[in-house]
């Protein structure tokens, strides 16, 4: 992973190697989960359903790593951390990082696909 990579290559390359002709169909999957876990992140945070938001932050932090997104579940799981202690964040605004860094890691991803 260099210092501008969202995505630890090895990590990748490995999975990549593991899972053969199934693994653009976990891309896939992941996109559009991933998409699904941000719009139920920042319902839960304006609902203030700490639960909820406790729930999709873990979702974030551990299929982000599944993929070799370490910068993305790093930012999963400070915010599940904060929902275990019944802290959401101050504002909406903490959804835009994750926005970004996901259409980053995204666009990393489909560099691996055939």
């Amino acid at each position: 992973m260099n210092d501008s990579s969202v995505i630890d290559s090895l990590a990748l390359t490995a999975l990549q190697e593991a899972m053969g002709e199934d693994f653009d169909e976990l891309v896939l999957i992941f996109i559009e989960s991933t998409e699904d876990i941000l719009d139920n992140l920042l319902r839960a945070y304006n609902q203030r359903d700490v639960v909820s938001f406790t729930l999709e932050a873990h979702s974030l932090k551990s299929s982000s790593a599944n993929l070799g997104g370490l910068v993305l579940s790093k930012m999963g799981a400070e915010l599940e951390i904060a929902g275990r202690l019944g802290q959401l964040p101050e504002s909406e605004a903490f959804i835009k990082p994750l926005k970004e860094t996901f259409a980053r890691m995204t666009k990393e991803l489909q560099q691996y696909q055939n």
